[in-house]
């Protein structure tokens, strides 16, 4: 019996990548449309279908309807009839003459995957499935067979869909390591690793995208690349560009502070140093929490302020505070607010700025700044340089925008304390100022003082 699926050199990577099969393997691919993603998952079920009897089979979308929609009509144009005992399409399975059963499910209804063992699952479009379904769910259930998984799926529009980074953590995770084996498990296409399909015709839709200004979503569809439309907020932060190494900060640099007060967490700190060009150096980051986890009170931290700034002999010229929790009172300690809790410690806080859209375009063009960044981060602020790698835009809040004239793409508020100090610092665009040139303005109005000629 011939089947009529001829891979093309990109699938067969794929395929290999799987085979052999039943060692607990996990591929993911990112491709660009058309690239064939779905006849490569379709036929890989065939044959692992009619290779092992009685083997159960899942295809999953994020909606059974999705599934259906995709995938059904695929497999009966590659699967032979005279294999088929039974096909529902009403409830979305196909059973073979050797009891193997390839079902097509959705996973919104995640209750209704719970069963038993499977021998290898597909997951189409997963950057938009919860996590939950892989790590809960579909995992353990493979275990009984060693079984192997594929996750298949384009880059989706963030404006439209929830992206699920845990998914992307794990899809950079092996691909990070597929310079370093043999095997590699994750991978990344464009639409023209297809030979099958008209690259004239690929190259038209990526000029009409690109004069329409939509060159982002030219390389989110058919080349499946990260960009900003990915949903990052920051795509231009990169470790090798803007981390460096610590190193003794000039006192005649003008240093900065923000926090980020909060009534039921911790504290969070963040110090910058301006140099003459400009250039913001983020060098410390303080989680304001004792030993036990309990977090500081508003005079613990302000202690622990001048007790750091003062081992290291630094002087700060200006300290920002979020507006709004700045002027949350504190009952327990004689009914004041935060702001005036600092001042009686000698810390004097300015209110900060918190507009986001001000911060967003000022430090992408930092980041972006030419020949180098603007913007520097000492590897002594982990916390601070994994927020921005995972700082993504709020895709609900994004698509209900779209219908909310005038209002603008909003980032999700989660896991960003360090980032809110950040944007107070930026927003605050201070000057460095050399101290010889203040001595020198000092001197000058004290001359005009002397001889008269007042201000």
């Amino acid at each position: 019996m011939r089947l009529k699926y001829v891979p093309h050199e990109k699938q067969l990577m794929v395929h290999k990548a799987l085979s052999p099969p039943y060692r607990g393997v996990v591929v993911m691919v990112i491709a660009g449309r058309r690239f064939g993603k779905t006849v490569l998952a379709v036929n890989e079920i065939i044959k692992r279908a009619i290779e092992t009897p009685h083997a159960r089979i899942w295809y999953l979308a994020p909606t059974k309807d999705q599934a259906y929609r995709i995938a059904w009509r695929v497999m009966l144009k590659y699967l032979p009839a005279e294999l088929m005992r039974k096909k529902r399409e009403d409830k979305h399975y196909i059973e073979l003459y050797n009891d193997s059963l390839i079902e097509f499910l959705g996973t919104q209804e995640e209750i209704f995957l719970l069963g038993a063992g499977l021998h290898f699952v597909v997951f189409d479009e997963f950057p938009t499935i919860p996590y939950s379904v892989w790590f809960d769910t579909v995992k353990p259930m493979l275990a009984d067979h060693n079984g192997d998984a594929l996750f298949i799926g384009t880059v989706p529009d963030p404006k439209i869909h929830n992206i699920t980074l845990e998914f992307l953590d794990m899809y950079d995770e092996i691909f990070a390591t597929t310079g370093n084996t043999e095997e590699p498990r994750a991978f990344n296409f464009s639409s023209f690793d297809n030979p099958y399909i008209s690259h004239e015709k690929l190259k038209k839709d990526i000029e009409e995208l690109k004069r329409k200004g939509r060159e982002a979503d030219a390389h989110r569809l058919y080349f499946g690349k990260y960009t900003r439309e990915y949903g990052l907020v920051f795509p231009l932060f990169s470790h090798r560009q803007h981390v460096v190494q610590p190193f003794e900060i000039p006192n005649t640099w003008t240093r900065v502070m923000a926090i980020d007060p909060h009534p039921q967490k911790p504290i969070y700190g963040l110090w910058c140093a301006i140099d003459p060009r400009g250039h913001h150096w983020f060098y410390r980051e303080v989680k304001f929490e004792m030993d036990d986890g309990r977090p500081m009170t508003v005079p613990e931290s302000a202690m622990e302020i001048i007790r750091i700034e003062g081992q290291a002999k630094e002087k700060v010229k200006a300290r920002f505070i979020d507006p709004t929790h700045a002027k949350v009172e504190q009952k327990t300690l004689g009914i004041k607010s935060i702001h005036e809790l600092y001042r009686r410690q000698g810390l004097f806080f300015k209110t900060a700025n918190r507009d986001f859209n001000t911060f967003f375009h000022r430090f992408s063009d930092m980041l972006a700044e030419v020949p180098e960044p603007m913007v520097h981060i000492f590897q002594s602020c982990p916390e601070f340089i994994f927020q921005l790698k995972t700082y993504t835009w709020d895709s609900w809040a994004s698509l209900r925008a779209r219908e909310e004239k005038g209002r603008k793409d909003r980032p999700k508020k989660v896991n960003d304390d360090f980032i809110d100090c950040a944007k107070y610092i930026i927003n605050a665009n201070v000057k460095h100022v050399e101290l010889e040139d203040i001595k020198a303005y000092r001197a000058q109005l004290e001359r005009r003082w002397a001889t008269g000629q007042f201000l």
